[in-house]
């Protein structure tokens, strides 16, 4: 079994790169562009789990904060409650799920707002007959029959983008997962906009309200972020949203 050994931050003095780099079994132009974007980097993708405690701390000494993590245990969707409308009635929160139940939720419960993005790609296939000349069955015909049905099959694909928010909550219930077109967007009401993404900004404004004290993080939106992320079981989104979790529970 192998682990992701990653990092949260890395010193800048070029000594303690190059005997990190020296630590990690990489040249040193691999190593720097491995941790280049925004943090965190995931520098080795199958560390051995025997060997990942004693890198983590190698590097530790040498000033880089690091952890490793196994990516199949990301939380999913499965994991959190999908949200498909709000109660903020008199400054209190609750969740509504698709079966309309409440599931209240106190500001002080809400630790992280997390911003991100969705990629869904969904594929066709499409098939289409057109006729082509088809000199064989003209001479055959006598000319009575110049042309063949032809049949074509392709794939079209379309991707769909979606932004959601993220609440991840310390009191012992699932986190909570709002999508910009998948939420009943009522609980706004005179401030409730034509579009939804403008509505999803809305409702950070309002949760910003009713939770102060849980910080917002956008690094899952950032560009590059998701997409420099290696293949693993897991989705790429929720892998991004886990690193950041553990990230942010070392301080960063």
């Amino acid at each position: 079994m192998a682990m992701f050994l990653v990092i949260a931050n890395a010193p800048k003095d070029p000594a303690a790169r190059t005997q990190a780099a020296q630590l990690a079994g990489l040249p040193a132009a691999d190593f720097s562009r491995r941790l280049a974007g925004t943090m965190p980097r995931v520098l080795l993708a199958a560390a051995p789990v025997d060997h990942v405690g004693a890198l983590v701390d190698g590097f530790e000494s040498l000033g880089f904060a690091a952890f490793s993590c196994d990516p199949a245990t990301a939380p999913n969707d499965e994991d959190r409650l999908l949200v498909r409308g709000m109660d903020v009635e008199a400054g209190s929160l609750a969740f509504l799920d698709g079966k309309g139940e409440s599931h209240p939720c106190l500001g002080t419960a809400v630790s992280l707002i997390q911003r991100g993005v969705r990629v869904i790609t969904t594929s066709e296939t499409v098939k289409t007959t057109e006729r082509r000349l088809d000199i064989g069955k003209a001479i055959l015909s006598g000319g009575l029959l110049l042309t063949s049905k032809v049949q074509k099959q392709s794939v079209r694909s379309e991707e769909a983008r979606e932004a959601f928010l993220l609440l991840q909550r310390n009191d012992g219930q699932p986190d909570a997962i709002i999508y910009e077109r998948r939420v009943d967007y009522r609980f706004l009401g005179a401030d409730k906009q034509p579009a939804s993404y403008a509505n999803l900004e809305r409702t950070l404004v309002c949760l910003r309200t009713l939770a102060p004290a849980a910080p917002v993080d956008d690094r899952v939106a950032k560009p590059g972020f998701v997409s420099g992320l290696p293949l693993s079981s897991s989705d790429p989104v929720d892998l991004a949203l886990y690193l950041v979790t553990l990230a942010r529970a070392r301080g960063f």
